[in-house]
């Protein structure tokens, strides 16, 4: 069961520079890199205070890892991250993506960590594939599975831009 319950308007952010690019078969997504560097400086400071514990991440692929192995992925998408010849990055959901991949792949969990607030905050750009034409809205609709609540960003047309079902860890732990 789902309802429409918001609609988030987009603004045009002229301060968007070295961007992050994510494609589905319905959308680019435009995230501002400074959002995802924000995000990452926020996220040292709640993993070392939570001992990189696992459960600090709603994202299913973290699920399955020890302490260590968070704190060892972690600092390595920071490195890359941090590291100044990187400067824009363009993921594709249409292509498989390993967890431990070297290289920019290493990021696209955190981002997909991130994904929903920045939808929610309206935060980024939109552009239908389709049309090549960049969408000045899109709604939130809520569906329920297991007791949760999880948000599915869509198109005026319908088209899903992102579920959270697809990536949260609460549905299939109920924890």
């Amino acid at each position: 069961m789902t309802q429409a319950q918001d609609v988030v308007k987009l603004f045009h952010d002229d301060t968007m520079v070295d961007s992050v690019t994510y494609t589905n078969k319905i959308t680019t997504i435009v995230i501002n890199k400074v959002d995802l560097v924000n995000y990452f400086k926020a996220l040292d400071t709640v993993l070392f205070n939570n001992c990189y514990d696992p459960k600090s991440f709603r994202n299913i692929q973290f699920a399955h890892l020890t302490n260590q192995e968070v704190e060892n992925h972690f600092k390595a998408a920071k490195a890359w991250l941090d590291d100044s010849t990187h400067t824009e990055y363009n993921f594709n959901t249409d292509k498989f993506t390993l967890f431990w991949t070297q290289g920019e792949g290493i990021l696209l969990p955190y981002i997909e960590d991130m994904m929903s607030q920045l939808l929610v905050d309206g935060r980024l750009a939109v552009v239908e594939n389709a049309t090549k034409v960049r969408v000045p809205q899109y709604s939130i609709f809520y569906e329920y599975i297991g007791g949760g609540e999880y948000k599915i960003y869509k198109l005026p047309n319908g088209k899903i831009i992102f579920r959270e079902s697809n990536f949260y860890l609460e549905q299939l732990s109920k924890s």
